[in-house]
């Protein structure tokens, strides 16, 4: 197993507090009838990023989607099934690949995921 460099872990806090503003702001925007998702590219490249959520309790298919987003660009998911936990998959195009359980799924509740080039990271953002 890798170890976690100073400098790793450092970036990983920060790209964290990042993704929580940005799911705070998505969290302030949006609806409130349900909760959102948004990826957000922190590369300095385009990548091709496949979202797939799913319910957790009958495993139905809520997003299967393949987009591109641009270098420190952002995509968003909305009216997803509320108040109930999520499965979430998230692939690049490079092969990178994580998977989330989503147990907060209040209606006022936001996912930020960060994909950076070595990883993957979730982030639940809950306003005030």
């Amino acid at each position: 197993m890798p170890s976690i460099t100073r400098r790793r872990t450092i970036g990983l806090l920060t790209g964290c507090v990042a993704l929580g503003a940005i799911g705070g702001a998505v969290a302030h925007t949006t609806q409130k009838n349900a909760p959102h998702l948004i990826v957000n590219n922190q590369t300095d490249s385009e990548l091709d990023i496949t979202t797939v959520i799913r319910t957790v309790e009958d495993s139905e298919v809520l997003v299967d989607d393949t987009t591109t987003i641009p270098a420190n660009g952002d995509h968003g998911y909305t009216d997803l099934a509320s108040n109930e936990p999520l499965d979430v998959m998230i692939r690049t195009g490079t092969g990178l690949e994580n998977m989330y359980r989503w147990e907060e799924t209040d209606p006022e509740n936001a996912l930020s995921v960060g994909v950076s080039m070595d990883e993957i990271g979730f982030v639940v953002a809950t306003p005030p």
